[in-house]
């Protein structure tokens, strides 16, 4: 299966998954919720992993692991 990710390379994944946790801890609600996957939280502590998972969801990815695999995959 192909994923269409609007992310080109694997360091904007990264600062944007650093962004979101900022936002995430700030509890900026406005923010976090333009990630659809955001309702899957509790409201605990956010984490890195957090952040992450919620960046691959949005570009249409399972999981973190898988988005890092296909953006760092030589061509």
């Amino acid at each position: 299966m192909t994923f269409r990710s609007p992310m080109s390379d694997f360091s904007a994944a990264q600062k944007e998954a650093k962004a979101l946790l900022r936002d995430l801890q700030r509890r900026d609600l406005v923010a976090a919720g333009r990630y659809s996957a955001f309702d899957a939280f509790d409201g605990s502590p956010a984490r890195l992993a957090d952040a992450q998972y919620l960046v691959a969801r949005r570009c249409g990815f399972k999981s973190w692991a898988e988005l890092k695999s296909c953006l760092t995959r030589p061509e």
